[in-house]
């Protein structure tokens, strides 16, 4: 299709398809339309009555109707000097001067500002509340090569969209957690949709040991109950291909320094954080210590599971796939 308006009689085909049970990707293929269109379509144009096409084309119009992009007028400019310079944040001027119905922009345009006048000589960003005369960047230049690059990668863009919807079970994120110098570390795989938890121990960062623990971890499960695993970019997951060929599983890498892109794994790492903080000594971790562990993250009822716990639910798949 030329045109990335996606028009009514798009949406009604959407919907018959839909309804006859034929698969977001089938439909997607159909109208010659990325995947992620069709999953985003659904998501913000279903209503308390699902997908009705009259509906979601009246909420798509709505949108693009919103005003455009606000202007950093000198008056907005000099409110929000005035403003820092009393110690609000950019985030705080953004918000207040919506509230009251003031010309505004929001909270970046403002710090680009502030950085730009710092970088002229200006102290603006002294009123900050964490003043730093530089704006430290999310992703260093380069996007990590630094780092060295793994050979034979599978970047994340070519990952199924249902394993970002969590439609299905068997695919998991896996990562490292650092003890203190010399002590360790912790091999961490989470299962995306149950939030269930493997748990493991190496000495070091060395990719054949860090390889051979995450094979033995999955070899604790059943056949097909590990279907993809999505890694950073590490150079312990440097043997990538082995744990593959040895689980039979398809393996994808996040992109460098993009955390967020295996966001289920961080937030089960914060709360191991909780037992052992940074810099804390693994020393001495075995069995008994690496149960402690396995109990707290997995008996733990869960909002997003229903309240049900990581173990009741990867228990009640297993069940499933068994039968």
């Amino acid at each position: 299709m030329s045109s990335k308006r996606m028009h009514i009689h798009v949406r009604r085909c959407i919907r018959r398809w839909s309804q006859a049970g034929i698969s977001k990707c089938e439909i997607a293929d159909r109208l010659d339309r990325p995947r992620s269109t069709i999953y985003r379509e659904l998501k913000r144009n279903s209503g308390g009555s699902g997908y009705r096409p009259e509906q979601a084309d009246r909420k798509a119009r709505e949108r693009a109707r919103r005003g455009g992009r606000r202007r950093f007028t000198e008056e907005v400019r000099n409110y929000a000097e005035e403003r820092i310079k009393v110690g609000w944040t950019p985030e705080m001027i953004s918000g207040r001067a919506k509230l009251e119905g003031r010309p505004s922009v929001c909270k970046e345009t403002i710090y680009k500002h502030i950085y730009a006048e710092a970088k002229a000589g200006g102290e603006l960003w002294k009123n900050l509340p964490r003043a730093h005369r530089k704006r430290r960047r999310r992703c260093p230049r380069g996007d990590g090569p630094q780092r060295g690059k793994i050979p034979n990668q599978t970047m994340i863009d070519e990952r199924p969209p249902e394993v970002e919807a969590r439609e299905t079970e068997g695919h998991w994120e896996g990562d490292l957690i650092n003890g203190e110098r010399g002590t360790g570390n912790l091999v961490t795989l989470v299962e995306r949709k149950t939030r269930f938890t493997l748990v493991g121990y190496v000495s070091t960062k060395e990719a054949q040991e860090v390889c051979d623990e995450i094979c033995d971890l999955f070899g604790i499960l059943p056949s097909h109950a590990a279907i993809s695993l999505t890694l950073d970019n590490g150079k312990e997951f440097s043997l990538h291909e082995q744990i593959a060929e040895s689980n039979d599983i398809a393996i994808f890498f996040a992109k460098p320094y993009h955390s967020w892109e295996r966001g289920t794994n961080e937030n089960i790492n914060g709360l191991i954080r909780r037992l052992y903080p940074k810099k804390s000594s693994f020393t001495g971790i075995g069995a008994k210590e690496l149960g402690r562990i396995d109990r707290y993250l997995n008996d733990r009822p869960m909002k997003c599971l229903g309240w049900w716990t990581p173990r009741e639910a990867i228990n009640a798949w297993l069940l499933e796939l068994a039968l």
